[in-house]
């Protein structure tokens, strides 16, 4: 059996809605700011780095929903679990390196669609090629192409995490999964000490954190940069990694 078909009748695990809430309230926030300033913010986030993401100038912002948008991408895909936390984390890194290209109904469904490849490329010792992502999605092979490329330059190529990297994300969105008052069966397995750690994350994201607990000393260079520049020491101190692909090299086939 295939994987898209094994993947088909299955329900979506409990990080795609994690990540749907999420992104929701995210894009929601920044579609009324743009809404307040007119449009002018929109207008100067377009040459901020992230122009691929963006629809084109006048077409409006497409009306599928994030989680329905994500649901799909889980009927055809299949991606692990894994992948969609792994996916928030990149929108989160580009959101705060590109500040001026706010992550908005305009461009969210092509940046969501280039992270899970990458985080599918990162994660998976099997994955879809970009032409797949590309169907599914609803772009074309050559935009799927340069939203890949596109991604990686904002993200300077540092798209492994640290396990305690993963973990800082995986919990912060459980806490918004609580904020929301949902997710009950979904957190009925969480540790009560990640459930306390969530719980004091407050109202600011993982990338937040991290550059707060490297002020404060509590963070390690590997816990916020790419993972590549850290795996010897990592391994060096008996560290495991975060399931990834068994090449370390990225890959391009298109």
């Amino acid at each position: 059996m295939s994987r898209q078909k094994a993947t088909a009748s299955a329900p979506p695990p409990p990080e795609l809605d994690m990540v749907a809430r999420a992104v929701q309230r995210l894009v929601a926030r920044n579609d009324a700011v743009e809404a307040l300033s007119g449009g002018g913010e929109a207008a100067a986030g377009l040459g901020a780095g992230m122009a691929a993401f963006e629809a084109a100038r006048g077409a409006p912002a497409p009306r599928i929903g994030v989680a329905q948008y994500l649901e799909r991408v889980h009927r055809y895909a299949g991606l692990e679990p894994e992948c969609y936390v792994v996916a928030y984390a990149y929108v989160d890194m580009a959101a705060h390196r590109r500040p001026a290209a706010a992550v908005a109904s305009r461009n969210v469904h092509r940046l969501l669609l280039a992270c899970l490849l990458v985080a599918s490329k990162v994660l998976d010792d099997f994955h879809h090629n970009n032409a797949f992502f590309a169907r599914v999605g609803g772009v074309s092979n050559a935009e799927m192409n340069r939203l890949e490329l596109e991604l990686l330059a904002v993200l300077d190529f540092e798209v492994m995490l640290s396990h305690r990297v993963y973990e800082l994300y995986h919990e912060h969105l459980e806490k918004e999964a609580r904020r929301d008052g949902g997710g009950g069966d979904m957190l009925a397995g969480a540790s009560a000490a990640a459930a306390a750690k969530a719980g004091r994350m407050a109202a600011v994201s993982p990338s937040k954190l991290l550059e707060r607990a490297a002020v404060n000393g509590a963070a390690q260079h590997d816990d916020w940069r790419s993972l590549g520049t850290a795996a010897a020491a990592e391994a060096a101190n008996g560290v495991r990694r975060h399931r990834s692909s068994s090449s370390s090299r990225y890959s391009f086939d298109c």
